[in-house]
């Protein structure tokens, strides 16, 4: 299985965080500094790396909105509580086809 981990900015930036990174953010063991005092959206993409018999990859997506303190600790998790929290179907297949970019065939993945 494959996760990635990306955070969704407020001016359209989205950045991705291994799967060690974010433990330790979500630990409280990694401030995320550039991040202090914010309020964001967060994807985790999760993914068999092979293909089923029938050729397909089963991809999962989870979603949360992260509050940062004033030093950049993660303070909460929770879900999207009003329109503007909600991910669009392009930022959700933009972290989807990102994930996946080393998987599967680029022809592919930009279907």
């Amino acid at each position: 299985m494959s996760v990635h981990h990306f955070l969704l900015t407020q001016d359209g930036a989205i950045e991705e965080f291994s799967e060690a990174e974010a433990s330790a953010v979500a630990e409280g063991k990694r401030e995320l500094p550039q991040y202090a005092e914010k309020r964001l959206r967060y994807v985790q993409v999760s993914y068999e790396e092979q293909a089923n018999e029938n050729g397909e990859i089963h991809v999962k997506t989870l979603g949360a909105i992260v509050s940062f303190d004033d030093a950049g600790r993660l303070k909460e998790a929770g879900t999207a509580e009003n329109e503007q929290d909600k991910l669009d179907a392009f930022e959700h297949d933009a972290c989807v086809q990102y994930a996946l970019r080393d998987t599967i065939g680029q022809r592919y993945a930009l279907n």
